[in-house]
């Protein structure tokens, strides 16, 4: 589910352009595919609960996945545009949150949000609309389930 998101998220924002950088991943990729990671996973959990019925977290739903797009966005603004090599970034990212304590992950999540949302407000309109436009087919995609 996490592939089929980020995926077509990469291919729009990537349009076939080499990568700028080296092969060795910077902390700055690191944090961003640990923070994309995090999101994703707080996304499906808001989303399960949300088709159980809490339908008031919708919004949350909503800003989380816009964070999540907004690290996203910077990573390619940084000039990130190897898609084979985010997704193994993110791969590994969603690997090693698997041995966070629950209470560690939430910490993550909560910062990752608050980082996220600080990007996406620095966000151009072009920037904010491609996020805007895939959180909403991310959104379907989680509630429709």
């Amino acid at each position: 589910m996490t592939r089929l998101f980020w995926i077509p998220l990469f291919l729009v924002l990537a349009s076939g352009l080499a990568t700028a950088g080296s092969d060795a991943p910077t902390e700055r990729d690191l944090h961003t595919s640990e923070c994309v990671a995090a999101l994703d996973a707080r996304s499906e959990e808001l989303a399960r609960q949300a088709k159980a019925g809490q339908s008031d977290l919708r919004p949350l739903l909503v800003s989380t996945l816009e964070a999540g797009a907004a690290f996203i966005g910077q990573a390619y603004m940084r000039g990130e545009r190897d898609e084979a090599r985010s997704q193994s970034q993110l791969a590994e990212a969603q690997q090693a949150q698997k041995k966070l304590a629950a209470a560690d992950l939430a910490t993550r999540q909560s910062a990752c949000a608050q980082e996220g949302a600080r990007l996406l407000s620095q966000t151009d309109a072009i920037g904010r609309f491609v996020i805007s436009r895939l959180v909403q087919r991310r959104l379907q995609k989680l509630l429709d389930d």
